[in-house]
């Protein structure tokens, strides 16, 4: 039996593995979610559309400011700052000119909505969203930012992903406690 056939099997099998295949998560850092649900602080949880619901818990501790940070993240660090929400407008910092959102509180959580479509987002790369209360750093995850609908089918598991142009809602719970606890470290974010 000739060897051809099989070479040709092999060959035409590793172009059609080749084609069209995404390639944004090639380089990308794992990605990562430290909340109460993912093993971290078990009075701190992201809520949808970030992580799954994870039921009522102990409630919402509407006494604190907490403080959501969004960078670039590198898989060790951050590398750049792009928006430091707080609940005081004079406070919140992005890299966006006419920003008008601050960290709310909602109905038995707190909310932030990011306006992707304000920022030169690079879809090539990570981006990671800390929130914080005071100097304890309660939880992050990870975010993915696409340019298709389509891309958002494969973003790979550990990532939030959205699309370019979009809002995404930032809504996550602080239980009492959460500070005695702490959580995890968001990369050198400065608080």
């Amino acid at each position: 039996m000739s060897q051809r056939p099989a070479l040709l099997i092999a060959v035409l099998a590793l172009a059609a593995a080749c084609v069209d295949q995404p390639t944004s998560h090639l380089s990308r850092p794992s990605a990562d979610i430290l909340d109460g649900a993912s093993g971290g602080n078990a009075h701190f949880y992201f809520l949808p559309p970030l992580a799954p619901d994870p039921g009522p818990g102990a409630g919402n501790d509407a006494t604190q400011s907490p403080v959501v940070q969004i960078c670039q993240w590198d898989g060790a660090s951050c590398v750049l700052v792009l928006a430091t929400y707080t609940m005081d407008l004079a406070t919140t910092t992005t890299t966006q000119a006419g920003n008008s959102e601050t960290v709310r509180l909602g109905d038995a959580h707190f909310i932030v909505n990011w306006h992707t479509e304000d920022f030169a987002l690079d879809p090539a790369l990570t981006y990671r969203v800390c929130v914080k209360v005071n100097d304890v750093e309660l939880g992050f995850v990870d975010v993915d930012v696409v340019s298709s609908g389509r891309d958002l089918r494969i973003v790979a598991d550990g990532y939030v992903g959205i699309l370019d142009g979009r809002t995404l809602p930032i809504k996550f719970r602080v239980e009492p406690g959460a500070l005695d606890v702490g959580g995890g470290h968001c990369g050198g974010i400065p608080v």
